[in-house]
């Protein structure tokens, strides 16, 4: 409860009140979200019941929801942590192979370039290595994969939506052979494109050779639930309560006279690509000053060490100012911004104030 009349009173009459609150969110919140592969939503609502009545006969209340988009900032590509190189090594199953997996970044968004740098080599380290071996086919995958953790869904789904081989003829020896993939990671929308400078839009007209985004034309896009940002209606790496979404690529390498081989490497894909990701993190540096000349340095620091939601809204407590109070008085009337003639005039059908903002 954050308002009641004061002690000794039933009912207080007011024009309006603001009530000043702090709400901080949970770590294990996951962000609002719509998949449409697999037909997943999550919103957030903010819910406020209000209660009325001079007498408990005449009590009444009424609930209302506000949609709250939640977004994390958590898995930008431009974070160090997913800028450093990936490298993964696999030997196959008969000791005559090693393949190993090169990725520049960890972590990329919509419409962000992305390459695979893939070598595979006999293994010298074989005391039976065989002479023969083929390289006949490589192959990448990029899955996405949904766990849920609720009794009434299926407990893993895959969806394959990026597979391209190359085939070769190419006899391997202890120096290997290396092939890169390069490719541009899926976009839903054209959202992000407005974090662009403008000097790098090419707003020349243009032939259209390809759709600049993957439509399914047998299937029309739903409309969006309140509280579900644009740049969030599409896949990314995100952990909830209910289900987790992550994402891993593949490498297969197909050999003749020998074992073939595979490779699995875990990656990250955020909801902003690398452009939008500069902005936002000039504005998560502004939020974080803003928040320790708020706030002090201490206090900041005591929130991001603290596990307990708990102890986190005790704390910011302190610092909600107090409600600030409307009378039926004119002054009150006049500093809503109603009209001062209408001041003492009542509609008998409606309540003048009964509705939360």
């Amino acid at each position: 409860m954050v308002y009641s009349p004061p002690m000794g009173l039933f009912h207080q009459e007011l024009l309006a009140l603001d009530i000043p609150v702090i709400l901080p969110l949970p770590r294990d919140m996951p962000p609002s979200s719509y998949f449409d592969n697999w037909g997943a939503t999550t919103t957030h609502h903010l819910f406020v019941k209000f209660t009325g009545g001079t007498s408990a006969e005449t009590e009444y209340s009424f609930l209302e929801s506000f949609a709250i988009p939640v977004k994390l900032y958590d898995t930008l590509p431009l974070y160090r942590q997913y800028n450093e190189p990936v490298e993964e090594v696999q030997i196959s199953s008969d000791n005559q192979l090693i393949l190993q997996v090169h990725l520049p970044v960890s972590s990329l968004g919509p419409r962000d370039p992305f390459a695979v740098d893939v070598q595979v080599k006999a293994n010298t380290l074989h005391n039976k290595r065989k002479k023969n071996l083929l390289v006949k086919q490589i192959t990448l995958q990029m899955r996405e994969i949904l766990e849920c953790y609720d009794g009434g869904l299926a407990p893993r789904k895959e969806n394959k939506f990026i597979s391209t081989s190359v085939e070769f003829d190419h006899h391997l020896t202890s120096e290997g052979m290396k092939h890169r993939f390069s490719f541009e990671f899926p976009h839903a929308n054209d959202a992000l494109i407005f974090f662009k400078k403008f000097s790098q839009r090419n707003l020349s007209p243009k032939v259209v050779n390809s759709a600049t985004a993957q439509f399914n034309r047998n299937k029309n896009f739903p409309k969006l639930a309140d509280g579900i940002p644009l740049t969030h209606v599409q896949g990314f790496t995100t952990i909830g309560k209910l289900f987790s979404l992550r994402y891993e690529i593949t490498v297969k390498v197909k050999i003749n006279h020998g074992k073939d081989i595979d490779l699995t490497v875990p990656i990250t894909v955020s909801p902003y690509d690398r452009d939008s990701s500069q902005y936002l993190l000039l504005w998560i540096r502004n939020e974080c000053m803003l928040a320790r000349d708020r706030f002090g340095k201490q206090t900041v620091h005591e929130i991001s060490h603290f596990h307990s939601h708990e102890d986190m809204q005790r704390l910011l407590n302190h610092y909600c100012g107090a409600p600030e109070l409307y009378y039926y008085q004119k002054d009150d009337w006049e500093s809503l911004g109603y009209d001062p003639r209408a001041f003492g005039k009542q509609d008998p059908g409606r309540p003048l104030a009964t509705y939360i903002d």
